[in-house]
């Protein structure tokens, strides 16, 4: 006979990595002596997240902090870089979006403490994972082939972010840190700090975990941005736009955590859970913007290129406008999570449940940007694409002088998106000898309300630019000329706003623009699900079961409609909404090799929603750049069938080797395309979301971690692991006009390697770790050389830890060693889109473990 396995063993426990976490800390006491620190804050961390796999019985990897509780990375989406086949996308050079199996980012689940995250992204579900500091988890999981019991909405994956609970500690603990970083281009210091406590009471039955923590962040980045077309005299595609980009930032984060654990008995858990996050997003952006005079239309309506090809990869071309314009804003953005829920083991059963709260809230009260045109001499241009950005040298310096400005307008932009949801489930098990049987229910409700409000100001006195004008910046790629000062922007808007007004022609404008972008919405989800796991033998496990989530949907918001033949665009309300039932049934199999291996597969149904901003009617209009875009009320949410197989070989207690084969076939893969020919928005860009046909996706990733502790002396030490995801996908996004082109999947790297060597003997740990992810299709244009791709990028990161005392770690850390820009292009590599750069970022701390 055989002892059996309950399936939700790993789940039923809140404290699933205390036993890990209690063999990392006898493993550090072990390794000590009188006059010898031995901390290996690598290897611990790497048990633990080893023994997590290894006793799951879904496809997952997973992260956890080191015997001293901590991260090595700024927030949770750099962290889960870490693991096979996870990679992150970057804003301003910080991770911001998880992309699992190298899928879009909106395909993921994310949970904090078994509540669904909100986000208060436009258009998609992405969750901003910059927004959660790592010191306010513990645990961080992937889980790339649900079981039923799991939430059904995780194409790409689940990801599980756990915060403390004072039962993974042994008794007190106290944990400090102190940072302060310095980035390459501003020359700036940063400080960052941490503190948490926990402890057990009442003979062991009472936990308290509390956390605080914040982080104060100033850097810059250069950025360079275009657009091309085939607008020269010959069709070549040329850079017809420049915009030159410095930007000045400041992240402010403060985070919190509040955990109660009550264990009055082995039969009774009760919890409660609360995390909080605050970022404040300070940014200037000075911009410069060139654009080219492409045409010249005569008299008899013949148009005449201006842009005229030298033979040599060069061009001459004079300028349809040259503006210099100042941004200045505070996007403040706060999360909250927080649940009550328990467990109760009955004569027979285990009852678990939890009733939870998210709100997930941007306001952006203060977005002020000014405008200004050039009045000068003419000039011209001589645009050199003979490398990847073009260079373009202008025939006189007198555009770099703001003496040479006249005031264009003044913009507003105002806006504020709040994302709640109020969630409950239940959970019975029911476990017989070798068998259990699973049962449950989860209700989600959740509200969302956008409210953007753009003015453009255009009438107003001329602005003496003598007092706002600063030096120019530094910039890596292009000059900019002088700068113009956000401060004094700030302060003669506010002493002369009332002098402003919207033009009498663009009050109607003024109107379609406040009101198009502003929607709310309801979703209320309703799931339940049945589930049976039975081991049929010692080693091999089947869990099978099926998951019914039904969707109800509504939207309130505005659509445009063309009117007076076109020469008039009108808004109107909008009411929308939709109901749809996915059945997602699941197989999985595990087959345990003794503690030396295991395979596992699965075959399951998973589905992912449209983002609230792709589905509901809404509406952004640029007038000055001629671009719309329209929210789809028509989209049907993504539905993909996936299979998986997955085979582990162990290493010993900290060493894996394992491969994986992937398939999905997803139904209605929403893509946002671009297109230039809508006849209801003649001469306009219009940016969309649709329904495309069936996206096929295979891949293979594979992982290997190890310890060298065979090798002689001091060679033991080392530790070095490599992992990679490789991703064939086909796609029809379904546009007319581009049937016979061929498209990878939206957001989808082919490839996708981490590798890192470290060392640790004694009280010294060090480490070089590396992320590489391939290029990707971004968005799809109206035709193959409009098509927007995100090159490949190479991260490369440096840690060194020197353990003083027991108690006192002191550590530095060396991001983007390689100093990676973000670079995008257009059509082919050759034409680069944006380049944005960051440069270095240095860091220096004490780690403080009591």
């Amino acid at each position: 006979m055989w002892s059996a396995m309950p399936a939700s063993a790993q789940v039923a426990t809140p404290d699933g990595a205390t036993m890990a976490a209690g063999m990392a800390a006898e493993a550090v006491a072990d390794a000590q002596t009188l006059d010898t620190i031995k901390v290996l804050p690598q290897l611990m961390a790497q048990e633990r997240a080893i023994d997590l796999k290894r006793d799951s019985d879904a496809i997952l990897d997973a992260v956890s902090s080191d015997a001293m509780g901590n991260y090595p990375d700024k927030n949770v989406a750099e962290s889960l870089q870490r693991l096979p086949g996870v990679s992150v996308t970057r804003d301003q050079g910080e991770g911001r979006y998880v992309v699992v199996r190298g899928l879009d980012a909106a395909l993921n689940s994310v949970t904090v403490d078994g509540l669904a995250l909100g986000t208060t992204e436009a258009d998609n579900r992405a969750a901003p994972m910059d927004l959660i500091p790592s010191e306010s988890t513990e645990r961080l999981k992937v889980v790339k082939s649900p079981t039923p019991d799991m939430p059904g909405d995780s194409i790409g994956g689940a990801i599980q972010v756990e915060s403390a609970s004072a039962f993974d500690r042994d008794g007190r603990a106290i944990r400090a840190k102190i940072e302060g970083s310095r980035q390459q281009l501003s020359g700036e210091n940063s400080p960052k700090a941490s503190l948490n406590y926990s402890d057990i009471f009442a003979d062991g039955t009472f936990g308290i975990a509390v956390g605080v923590n914040y982080s104060d962040r100033k850097f810059e980045s250069d950025n360079t941005e275009g657009e091309y077309d085939a607008a020269a005299d010959n069709g070549d595609m040329v850079m017809i736009e420049q915009q030159r980009r410095k930007y000045y930032i400041e992240r402010e984060r403060t985070g919190a955590n509040f955990n109660l654990d009550w264990r009055p008995d082995e039969d009774s858990k009760y919890y409660l859970r609360t995390l909080f996050s605050r970022f404040d997003d300070a940014e200037t952006r000075q911009n410069t913007v060139l654009t080219l005079k492409a045409v010249e239309t005569l008299d008899d309506g013949t148009d005449v290129p201006l842009i005229i090809a030298n033979g040599d990869g060069t061009y001459n071309a004079p300028f349809k406008r040259i503006a210099k314009r100042v941004r200045n804003r505070t996007k403040k953005q706060d999360t909250l999570a927080t649940s009550f829920g328990g467990e109760n083991r009955l004569d027979g059963a285990v009852v678990d449940y939890q009733v939870g709260y998210t709100k997930t809230r941007e306001r952006a009260p203060d977005e002020l940007e000014a405008r200004f045109e050039y009045a000068g001499d003419d000039l011209t241009v001589n645009v050199d694409q003979n490398r990847r950005l073009p260079e373009f040298t202008l025939s006189a310096a007198d555009w770099m002088d703001t003496g040479n400005y006249e005031f264009d307008r003044f913009v507003t932009s105002p806006g504020q998106t709040t994302d709640k949801e109020h969630s409950a489930k239940v959970n019975v098990r029911f476990d017989g000898e070798h068998s259990s049987y699973k049962f449950g229910l989860l209700g989600r409700f959740r509200d969302r309300d956008v409210d953007v409000n753009e003015t453009e100001y255009r009438r107003g006195p001329e602005i003496d630019l003598s007092s706002w004008t600063l030096p120019a910046p530094a910039h890596r790629r292009n000059a900019m000329g002088q700068a113009l000062s956000p401060s004094v922007m700030r302060e003669y808007w506010n002493q002369n706003s009332s002098r402003y007004s919207v033009r009498p022609g663009d009050v109607v404008d003024t109107e379609v623009t406040r009101l198009a972008e502003d929607y709310t919405a309801r979703e209320d989800i309703l799931a339940a699900y049945a589930m049976g796991t039975w081991d049929l033998t010692p080693a091999l496990r089947l869990i099978a079961g099926v998951r019914v989530e039904s969707t109800s949907f509504n939207a309130n918001g505005y659509q445009l409609d063309v009117v007076d033949d076109g020469d008039a665009v009108e808004v109107n309300a909008r009411e929308v909404s939709s109901n749809y039932t996915n059945v997602l049934p699941g197989l999985h199999l595990r087959w345990d090799g003794g503690d030396t291996w295991a395979l596992r597969g699965a075959i399951n149904k998973t589905v992912s929603r449209p983002g609230f901003g792709q589905i509901s009617p809404n509406a952004t209009i640029n007038t000055a750049d001629n671009e719309v875009q329209l929210g789809n009320p028509n989209l049907d949410p993504y539905e993909s069938t996936n299979l998986d197989v997955s085979f582990e070989k162990y290493l010993g207690k900290n060493g894996i080797v394992s491969l994986g084969l992937f398939g999905k076939s997803i139904d209605g893969y929403i893509t946002d395309v671009t297109l230039n020919n809508d006849p209801a928005f003649i001469g306009y860009d219009v940016s969309t979301a649709i329904n495309g046909d069936k996206a096929k996706v295979y891949g293979a990733e594979f992982n290997w971690q190890q310890q060298f502790d065979f090798l002689p002396g001091g060679w033991s030490g080392l530790l070095a692991g490599a992992s990679g995801t490789l991703l064939h996908t086909d796609f029809d996004p379904g546009i007319e006009g581009r049937e016979d082109d061929s498209f990878d999947l939206p957001r989808a790297s082919k490839h996708v390697y981490t590798a890192f060597l470290g060392y640790e003997a004694n009280n010294f740990s060090t480490r070089l770790s590396a992320v590489y992810r391939s290029e990707y299709l971004d968005e799809i244009g109206g035709g193959a050389a409009y098509d927007i791709y995100v090159a490949p990028n190479t991260q490369l990161d440096f840690s060194l830890n020197y353990q003083i005392t027991p108690d006192f770690q002191l550590y530095f850390d060396a991001g983007n060693l390689l100093d990676e820009p973000l670079e995008r292009y257009q059509g082919s590599r050759s034409h680069t889109q944006q380049m944005e750069e960051y440069g270095r970022t240095y860091a220096i701390g004490l780690r403080v473990n009591l």
